[in-house]
């Protein structure tokens, strides 16, 4: 009888020679970008979204970005003075952590703090996020996009924490019902309720948060120059 493919032992030796190649492979690269390259960036993503994060590969195609296993990219900057790979990166690299990255490009200051300032998407907020906006359904006929909820949908309203009946053949509040107050954050059935209402209060954006010219170790623009000090 063949062996199953699900009962293939792998060992433990092999694992970790593979990840060890991984990170040499990633600090090597890291090193590479910041030789061929005349600026590199610390960037912080909000409320990230992967297609909307390859949308903004595809915009700067041109450039390098490198987002994850902070540690290992740290290692490759240089996190002192005296380990940096080019002049100035340590400053960069103590700012890994978190949802932030490095973008490597050839593109000026001015470019980059513009382009993503400009570049900010909105969506549906997830369990978990903080909102900065509050939303309260009246009691009554519950109304989406200005027209009735489909009777189909009162039971979910019920599920998900709504007090209601169906009047008519329409789905209605018997009181008001705060969905989510500024400053909430999130559970499942105020994302739900959201989601119902169209709601989107999360914004998908990259915040370039410090450059530093490769040349010679200038700090340029972003939103945290004091963290380089």
């Amino acid at each position: 009888m063949p062996r199953s493919k699900r009962d293939r032992v792998v060992p433990l030796t092999q694992t970790a020679k593979k990840g060890k190649e991984a990170k040499g492979r990633l600090i090597e690269e890291v090193r590479e970008q910041a030789e061929a390259f005349k600026y590199l960036w610390v960037f912080e993503v909000e409320h990230m979204r992967n297609n909307l994060l390859q949308e903004v590969r595809t915009a700067w195609k041109g450039s390098r970005i490198f987002l994850g296993r902070n540690a290992v990219m740290r290692k490759g900057l240089g996190a002192t003075p005296e380990d940096e790979c080019r002049l100035g990166v340590h400053k960069i690299a103590n700012m890994l952590e978190g949802n932030r990255g490095l973008l490597f490009t050839d593109e000026s200051p001015e470019v980059v703090t513009e382009w993503f300032e400009s570049f900010k998407k909105q969506d549906f907020a997830r369990t978990g996020n903080t909102v900065d906006e509050g939303f309260e359904l009246p009691a009554g006929p519950i109304l989406i996009n200005d027209e009735p909820a489909p009777h189909s949908l009162e039971p979910q309203f019920r599920k998900l924490g709504m007090s209601t009946s169906l009047l008519k053949g329409v789905p209605t509040l018997n009181a008001p019902h705060v969905v989510c107050k500024p400053g909430d954050t999130l559970n499942p059935n105020q994302v739900n309720l959201l989601k119902l209402f169209g709601k989107t209060f999360a914004t998908f954006q990259i915040v370039p948060l410090l450059g530093v010219h490769l040349v010679d170790g200038t700090t340029c623009g972003g939103t945290s120059m004091e963290d380089a000090e």
